[in-house]
């Protein structure tokens, strides 16, 4: 199967947060840079959003999709280091110190 393409710009913030998934989890991809409301982003978003992924003959659109798409389709890679911290609990010291 073919390297992901993310198209959309650095520019944007929702097209960053889909490299930066792909990097965390190290996919090598493709990123082809465009412009907002480009005729390429209209052939799959309705209304010219980035970013658009493809991969083959498969396409989608809204970062968060394809973040979640990505997690899915790519099993996670080893890592020494916690994805998640615990949430803070009145337990643990991060309560606000009051005299």
């Amino acid at each position: 199967m073919p390297k992901p393409e993310i198209i959309g710009s650095l520019q944007s913030t929702y097209t960053r947060v889909v490299c930066m998934v792909c990097e965390e989890k190290g996919i090598d991809y493709v990123l082809t840079q465009t412009l907002l409301r480009s005729p390429e982003l209209f052939a799959v978003h309705p209304f010219g959003k980035m970013p658009v992924l493809r991969h083959g003959d498969f396409q989608l659109f809204e970062s968060k999709a394809i973040a979640t798409y990505l997690d899915r389709r790519f099993p996670a890679r080893v890592s020494s280091r916690p994805i998640h911290a615990p949430a803070p609990s009145p337990n643990n010291g991060s309560r606000l110190l009051t005299q």
